[in-house]
């Protein structure tokens, strides 16, 4: 069967209603703190403190356990940091020699190349002497078909041609015989030139071989120099590497001293990370406690909110928002704010009038450090928290602009600055939103 559409939406408005209603009852309801749950609240929050005690205590007795080791750590390091001073001379040692070795290992390539050039010099004079000694063996040969040539084409004998030939075949005979005489002077002397600058050549050769000889002498000299260095730099490199190994043994016994300071340390930090606990759910019950006198009211800030540092010169490091510490992502319930020309000490005001319900000047506070609550009646309380000093009591009614404490860097905070959170009906808003803004404030992050 259909619905008729108002009927539908008539019904649908009335179940709405009813879940409106019952979400409103369970949050009032949530709020609403009993005598005996405020006890229970009270004595888990005085049961905690005990604990927080507890583990302080034995943060400082592991401290102390500690500390016995610092004398150790001490010598210990002494003694390397002395070995290193030894160390580091041996390398400064052995850099020197290693610079002199680089010295002689140019002045061996130096003359190596020059022997280099004179070996280049000898096979050139070796080549001119196998020219010269060719030039000679043609020279020979030559002279040698001229002549065979003259006794085959002439007479068997001077004396036969004289009495055989004519005036004119004699005077041709003659100057024939007088040819051949002055080539094969000519001949005579070309060989005796070669053959001298033959002498000379292997005399150059000579020469060249006896420089060879003296700059391969040379070598050998820095050749002796050299092993004597790196017999040097071997005697540095074994004293070093003693002092490397008795630092070494050094350093394992420093690593092992280290490695029980460190499982202190963890037990410290296993500690702290009880008391941070025990903090935090303090501070839970804490604002338990203080929910019973929030009156849920319209949740209507009336009048301005002045400004709690009162200062020309201040911005806002950290909004409200979602942001990220130590690996981990959640909002940011109010706003942090610091001052150009320093913050901690700073005069902290109460924004608008109202009754104190939390002043805490002592403690961690579940991160707050010293801090202090103000309610302003209609469900809305301001949280002013990391003060360095708390100046009112918890009861005192405030007006807007009085001094409330200074700033300051207690708690969880990474420095000095205000951590101003806005509470309307037990939930946190953007105090950004209902703050009077000084004029040319900066709002950084």
């Amino acid at each position: 069967m259909l619905l008729n559409p108002i009927k539908k939406s008539n019904k649908i408005f009335a179940l709405l209603l009813a879940v409106v209603l019952v979400v409103s009852s369970l949050s009032v309801s949530c709020f609403a703190v009993t005598d005996a749950e405020k006890a229970e609240y009270e004595k888990k929050i005085e049961e905690l403190q005990k604990q927080i005690e507890e583990n302080k205590k034995k943060i400082e007795e592991t401290k102390k356990k500690a500390s016995v080791y610092d004398d150790d750590v001490s010598a210990l390091q002494d003694k390397i940091g002395a070995l290193q001073e030894q160390i580091d001379l041996y390398n400064e040692a052995i850099a020197v020699i290693d610079a002199d070795i680089a010295v002689i290992d140019n002045q061996i390539k130096g003359v190596e190349n020059e022997i280099d050039s004179l070996n280049k010099q000898i096979d050139e004079l070796d080549k001119q002497v196998v020219d010269i000694q060719q030039k000679i063996a043609d020279t020979y040969t030559l002279l040698g078909e001229r002549i065979r040539a003259s006794y085959m084409s002439g007479a068997s004998s001077s004396l036969e041609y004289l009495l055989t030939s004519d005036e004119f075949e004699f005077q041709s005979y003659l100057e024939r015989v007088e040819l051949i005489e002055r080539i094969a002077e000519h001949d005579d002397t070309l060989i005796k030139d070669l053959e001298k600058e033959i002498d000379s050549l292997k005399a150059k050769v000579l020469e060249i071989e006896d420089m060879k000889t003296r700059l391969a002498g040379k070598i050998k000299e820095l050749d002796e120099v050299k092993k004597e260095h790196e017999a040097k730099k071997k005697e540095q490199e074994d004293a070093r590497q003693v002092i490397l190994d008795a630092e070494a043994e050094i350093q394992k016994d420093l690593d092992k001293v280290m490695a029980v300071i460190d499982e202190f340390d963890k037990e410290s930090k296993a500690y702290q990370a009880a008391i941070d606990k025990a903090e935090d759910a303090i501070m839970e019950y804490e604002n338990k406690l203080a929910e019973q006198n929030t009156s849920f009211g319209s949740g209507q800030v009336s009048g301005d909110m002045i400004w709690p540092l009162p200062y020309s010169d201040t911005y806002v490091s950290s909004s409200f928002k979602m942001r990220t510490l130590n690996g981990v992502t959640k909002q940011h319930n109010g706003i942090d704010i610091c001052r150009w020309a320093g913050t901690h000490g700073a005069t902290i005001v109460a924004v608008k009038d109202g009754t104190v319900e939390v002043a805490y000047k002592s403690g961690n506070n579940g991160g707050y450090g010293l801090y202090v609550v103000i309610n302003h009646g209609n469900g809305v309380k301001t949280y002013y928290a990391h003060l360095s000093a708390t100046l009112v009591n918890v009861g005192d009614y405030v007006t807007q602009g009085t001094t409330i404490g200074r700033a300051g860097n207690t708690g969880y905070s990474f420095g000095a600055h205000l951590h101003f959170g806005l509470m309307i009906n037990g939930g946190w808003v953007n105090p950004m939103n209902y703050l009077t803004r000084p004029a040319g404030l900066q709002i950084v992050a």
